[in-house]
């Protein structure tokens, strides 16, 4: 099973234009995300595991190829991790029977 990945919860996000601002006040450091990088947090509005951000980001974007959006998507998961910005999504909570 592949992980899926959250954002932050306390995270603080202000969309600018096509790109995104995000503040993480546990750590009191901002992020400023391009256009694709801010897609890819707007993509994370629920978990979602690094191959389906792959597959969002080809469909979204004219030219990008399958191993270059995986690459991409593992770099921008790595960094933003790193930040405390994205982390692993808690899993989901099964029903009782």
């Amino acid at each position: 099973m592949s992980t899926k990945y959250a954002r932050n919860p306390i995270v603080e996000a202000s969309a600018m234009s096509e790109e995104s601002l995000l503040f993480n006040p546990g750590t009191s450091k901002f992020c400023l995300l391009n256009e694709t990088a801010a897609f890819l947090w707007q993509q994370l509005e629920r978990p979602a595991t690094a191959e389906e951000l792959a597959q969002a980001l080809c469909i979204r974007f004219d030219g990008v190829d399958g191993d270059g959006a995986h690459r991409d998507v593992a770099s921008w998961l790595d960094r933003l991790g790193a930040l405390a910005l994205v982390e692993p999504a808690a899993p989901a909570a099964t029903a009782l029977r």
